[in-house]
């Protein structure tokens, strides 16, 4: 019984620290890199993407910093990348975007090809 209580004292006194470095390693293990300090090269078909967005998208009074419209900045590589099936059916499928006209064939063309491909920032 002696060693019983001397292993329940010892868990008690350990739980607690255990919590503790499992919460760190939770929180260690969800956060993000910001854009800035991303390892992901980018791809071609994503750099391809990057140049239509910088010129139609990524301007202002659109999707930049200072104006987020839909709380978008196209000028974060991974807000580009999180929403690549919601850029191709605003861009390609339904055209309102960008608001002032359509994009070329070969624009949407570029998209699709990086949305099929898996729309990240590696592809």
């Amino acid at each position: 019984m002696l060693i019983v209580d001397s292993i329940q004292q010892t868990m008690k006194k350990l739980i607690f620290p255990i919590l503790i470095f499992g919460l760190v390693l939770f929180i260690a293990s969800c956060s993000k890199d910001s854009d800035d300090n991303n390892n992901d090269t980018p791809g071609p078909k994503f750099l391809a993407v990057k140049s239509v967005i910088d010129a139609s998208c990524a301007t202002s009074g659109c999707h930049t910093s200072s104006s987020a419209a839909g709380g978008l900045n196209f000028e974060n590589n991974s807000v580009i990348a999180a929403n690549s099936s919601r850029i191709k059916t605003a861009a390609v499928d339904l055209g309102t975007m960008p608001p002032g006209g359509t994009l070329s064939a070969s624009d949407k063309a570029k998209i699709t090809e990086w949305v099929a491909a898996g729309g990240k920032i590696t592809d």
